[in-house]
């Protein structure tokens, strides 16, 4: 809980604004944090609907990128985000507060996707522009503000209601999935631009609604950083961060200006920090003193769980990557005579995630399915995942050359990856849940955010070898290859795991 100074009236405000019924029997606060969750989906939706594509399509209605560039350059930019989440959180405990990150990291991110919004005269420009964006957007400022804020809003002991207010996020997140794609995708087929202008809106949306709401709603929640650094503490570890990023910029525009270095070089320098950073974070974990000998032994079927979620976190990052590609390049997107443009695909994979998020939920609680070994459900859903990339490599090993192929191999896909989600992500982090030490749950789960970051990173290595659509195909065979021998792996060590877990 955040640290609020022990003066009545301020007792009484927050007692005031955490007994509020005035948005459907919860705080005001959670519908304007909805709202702001509603915009932020929005935001990301519309920008991954069309990025990529805005990247690869001929200069002048895209940048004219080469296929393999376009797709590192969004991996690297989601595997800096996922890696400087940590940092973002960190300004909003010890820095900003959580109104402030919500509010400058809006900002931020609302400047990213103006910059894209804005035409280029040149491909120059438009390449300038292109970078300078993935860069604000790696930047994660607000970290996990919205959540940590939502949380603030309950009593410690009303649990039902706090429920209710995530279920409520979760239903806004899935509505914006739903709508922004296949509106922003649709428009991107006429104009990228205006695309990008509809994910800056929803951006600026977003830090409206809190600069609006931050003093009615919240109060003092969230307004002052829960852990506020000591006085003069900033100044020395802003100083330092200043000088480390410039010269480590001052570095990198040196290299390029010499040619040393060009786009390749700077994908590759982070690619290096997306295995080193989790590593060192997962090593400084793994050496507390204070862990027992229970935690310790806990720690070697995290790391081999944590090897199968990489694999897993790689299948995610091809959804918005290789998968894309393929989407353009090789499936018939005709339907009834209209053109359903890429971008809007993967709404079948967020329906069926709806559809089948209740039905899990129903097994889970009602049936037998909840006494399956947890390790074993695990490996199931990495069989879903499997079988999902199995099935896209029929038509391109099978009937290659012969596509455009059937819409009908997506779906199919997406019923496993459907599927796979229902298994892996809630198993997973209640694996992590079981296995952490009391002192270090939410540091254990942070670490097992890393294995996507981990996962960006062999994207990167693997898109230097496998750059045109043609070429990216041959990973969905080598993907279900090696999820298949993790399947093994973790069914025949399932008892072992088990026992190490106790």
């Amino acid at each position: 809980m955040q640290n609020i100074p022990h003066d009545p009236k301020t007792i009484d405000e927050l007692e005031e604004i955490r007994h509020d019924t005035g948005f459907f029997g919860h705080p005001k606060g959670v519908g304007a944090l909805a709202a702001g969750n509603f915009f932020n989906s929005a935001a990301w939706g519309a920008f991954y609907a069309i990025m990529i594509y805005y990247l690869y399509a001929p200069y002048t209605h895209g940048l004219g990128f080469p296929q393999g560039v376009a797709a590192q350059m969004v991996t690297a930019m989601g595997a800096c985000n996922g890696l400087f989440v940590i940092v973002g959180s960190w300004l909003a405990d010890r820095v900003l507060g959580m109104q402030k990150s919500l509010i400058v990291g809006n900002l931020v991110k609302g400047i990213g996707f103006a910059l894209l919004a804005i035409p280029p005269v040149s491909i120059e420009m438009g390449r300038t522009f292109a970078v300078i964006a993935l860069v604000l957007l790696a930047l994660p400022i607000m970290g996990a503000s919205n959540a940590s804020l939502t949380g603030q809003l309950y009593a410690k002991n009303d649990n039902s209601r706090r429920d209710a207010a995530f279920t409520i996020h979760q239903f806004v997140n899935t509505a914006a999935g739903l709508i922004t794609p296949v509106l922003v995708a649709q428009l991107g087929m006429r104009n990228y631009h205006w695309g990008f202008a509809i994910a800056a809106a929803c951006a600026f949306l977003y830090m409206l609604v809190i600069i609006l709401t931050q003093h009615r709603f919240f109060g003092p929640l969230g307004a002052q950083p829960t852990k506020p650094l000591a006085p003069g503490q900033f100044k020395k570890i802003a100083a330092i961060a200043f000088v480390v990023m410039a010269a480590a910029l001052g570095t990198i525009a040196l290299l390029v200006m010499k040619r040393i270095i060009g786009l390749n070089g700077f994908l590759n320098v982070i690619t290096s920090l997306t295995f080193l950073i989790p590593i060192g974070f997962l090593l400084n974990l793994f050496r507390k003193k204070d862990l027992t000998d229970t935690d310790r032994r806990h720690m070697r079927p995290f790391l081999k769980l944590f090897c199968a979620q990489i694999l897993i976190g790689l299948g995610g990052t091809l959804l918005t990557s290789a998968i894309a590609i393929f989407i353009d390049q090789k499936i018939n997107r005709q339907f009834f005579g209209l053109t359903i443009a890429p971008g809007s695909i993967p709404t079948i994979y967020t329906v069926l995630g709806l559809i089948a998020g209740p039905i899990f939920v129903y097994l889970y609680t009602k049936t037998r399915v909840r006494d399956i070994p947890i390790v074993k459900k695990y490996a199931l859903g990495i069989l879903m995942c499997a079988l999902a990339f199995s099935v896209l490599s029929i038509p391109t090993l099978l009937l290659r050359g012969q596509g455009p192929y059937s819409i009908l191999w997506m779906v199919v896909y997406y019923i496993f990856m459907a599927l796979s989600d229902q298994m892996v992500w809630p198993i997973g982090s209640s694996l992590v849940s079981k296995l952490s030490p009391a002192a270090y749950e939410t540091q254990m789960q942070t670490a097992w955010g890393q294995a996507a970051a981990v996962a960006n990173g062999i994207a990167l290595v693997l898109f230097n070898f496998f750059k045109t659509a043609d070429q990216q195909v041959v990973l969905f065979p080598i993907m279900a290859g090696v999820l298949l021998l993790a399947v093994l792996y973790l069914f025949i060590n399932a008892k072992t795991i088990d026992k190490q877990m106790m």
